[in-house]
């Protein structure tokens, strides 16, 4: 179910990544098992996610029962979650993080998976405490790929070769000061949950495909290509299937009021 066909202007355009954003990793399902037992969010209390994309956390969560609202302003994103969460309890709208279009007080919790970073966050922050029951909670998180290992290392030496300041920005930075910050909520906590996600090689080429973050900093198609063959080139070395290690970081806070 979808409501609102309106799609809204956004800053980060994933419409070309779409198609290959469900090549990505699963969040970790401990990590995300903790979180939801830390704020104590049963199936009986309604949740929301903003910036839902295909569905990645939005299907986590609906495997803990609960009933999802699914934020998404990218109409080929959400396109493509709606379909992989079909006949779920799943309710698919479009929105942002600063104009989500959900209810006043509507929502327990308030999730943001990988999405925290591409939205103006003070004014996100504000818009997830109006959503928000009084005591509800809002959470981020963020998959890092292990950046010390063997495989990943030879990676970001072949990006850098091609873009020697690339940097991924917010999306490897600690929130919790902007979150303590906004005056809506108590301290910040924090889980993390690490875990190897097997890929075969032409997944992971696919899931750069959708990295955004790479395509912008690449500043052209010539040079995003370039980087993604090598990649491959780079891959085709190794074993079919590739062990990718990876740590889901979850930052979240309860409202104050």
């Amino acid at each position: 179910m979808v409501n609102s066909t309106s799609q809204p202007k956004v800053t980060w355009d994933y419409t070309e990544h779409a198609s290959h954003y469900d090549k990505r990793a699963d969040y970790s399902h401990d990590a995300i098992n903790n979180l939801l037992k830390a704020i104590g969010c049963t199936p009986s209390k309604p949740v929301a996610e903003i910036g839902a994309g295909t569905g990645k956390l939005t299907k986590e969560l609906l495997s803990h029962g609960l009933t999802v609202s699914s934020v998404e302003p990218n109409d080929a994103m959400r396109t493509i979650g709606i379909q992989n969460t079909k006949g779920k309890s799943a309710t698919w709208s479009v929105g942002t993080g600063e104009a989500t279009g959900l209810p006043t007080s509507g929502a327990y919790a308030v999730f943001f998976g990988s999405s925290f970073n591409v939205v103006d966050q003070s004014l996100t922050l504000s818009e997830v405490s109006r959503v928000l029951v009084p005591k509800g909670w809002f959470a981020c998180m963020w998959n890092h790929r292990d950046l010390d290992d063997p495989i990943q290392q030879r990676i970001e030496s072949i990006i850098k070769s091609s873009i020697p300041a690339y940097s991924y920005g917010s999306r490897r930075e600690d929130p919790t000061s902007v979150i303590n910050a906004s005056g809506h909520f108590s301290a910040t906590k924090s889980i993390d949950g690490s875990f190897v996600w097997k890929m075969s090689k032409s997944d992971i080429i696919v899931a750069w495909k959708s990295h955004a973050t790479l395509k912008r900093q690449a500043g052209s198609d010539s040079v995003f290509n370039h980087i993604i063959e090598e990649i491959a080139s780079y891959l085709d070395k190794l074993p079919e299937i590739i062990d990718v290690p990876y740590t889901t970081r979850i930052y979240f806070a309860q409202k104050i009021k």
